[in-house]
């Protein structure tokens, strides 16, 4: 998981969201409706389009790409429908087309862990109407990738296992299935035989080329390339390439790949 600077929401979303947000309230607090309400706006292909765009083509949570086959989830952060912690609560139905609650998801992270699921710190009290103070009454206890930074949250083993370094890191790992047995697969081959091997190779590059400095950063100038590719915000498990760099800095010695590699740490601050 990465942080994503959240885009201005589409224009067509802002009329559509705010009428649809005024029927719910009525259908809800107004007249109590033991009926169900249908969500229609946040559904819309233009906010399909524009948070593909947003999470470039990838699951919020998850990092993985999202194939047009798969067909990518639209996701509430808060759910819209009703709370698992929370049996009573009716979920944040004024939230269902609000631009700053929706995600996109691969169909495992969102049907198959994150669910209806929206644990609080302990403490803390969910909101349960429109007019409740959200940010007053709530401390989450999964990572926002579009309000938080997942780097002090979340970190990743040479093997490509998900690590929870806080509370919020070790929920969300649990939430949103991030240790699943095929992307933790998936993960691992990207660990081992792209990343790792890719670093493994400008060591010894530096070892055997270490007196013959313009042969050296030749060698070495397309592996960098090709890592810098995968630190990218465009690639899948950008989060743990960075990681794994980092794991690989804190054991070397040598200046030459110290330099290189923060070149390349730096290259990739969002």
């Amino acid at each position: 998981m990465i942080q994503i600077t959240r885009l201005d929401p589409p224009s067509q979303l802002r009329l559509a969201g705010d009428l649809e947000k005024k029927l719910a309230i009525n259908h809800f607090e107004v007249h109590k409706s033991p009926e169900s309400f249908k969500f229609k706006v946040y559904s819309k292909d233009y906010v399909k389009i524009h948070l593909l765009k947003m999470f470039n083509g990838k699951c919020a949570y998850c990092e993985s790409y999202l194939p047009h086959t798969q067909h990518p989830h639209i996701e509430h952060w808060r759910p819209k429908g009703k709370v698992t912690e929370d049996e009573d609560h009716k979920g944040y139905y004024w939230l269902a087309a609000d631009w700053e609650n929706l995600f996109i998801a691969c169909g495992v992270c969102n049907s198959s862990y994150k669910l209806n699921k929206f644990p609080l710190k302990e403490g803390s009290t969910y909101a349960k109407l429109s007019s409740d103070n959200i940010h007053e009454l709530e401390k989450p206890l999964l990572i926002n990738p579009c309000t938080d930074n997942p780097e002090p949250h979340l970190g990743f083993t040479l093997y490509g296992k998900a690590i929870g370094l806080t509370d919020e890191g070790e929920k969300s790992i649990e939430v949103y299935g991030l240790n699943r047995e095929d992307l933790e697969d998936r993960r691992r081959f990207i660990a081992r035989h792209v990343v790792c091997s890719r670093l493994d190779d400008i060591i010894a590059d530096i070892s055997e080329f270490q007196l013959q400095p313009n042969k050296l950063i030749a060698r070495v100038s397309i592996k960098v390339k090709e890592l810098n590719y995968f630190m990218s915000a465009k690639s899948e498990y950008s989060a743990m390439t960075k990681c794994i760099i980092k794991e690989y800095r804190n054991k070397s010695i040598s200046k030459f790949f110290l330099e290189i590699t923060k070149k390349l740490l730096e290259d990739n601050i969002k």
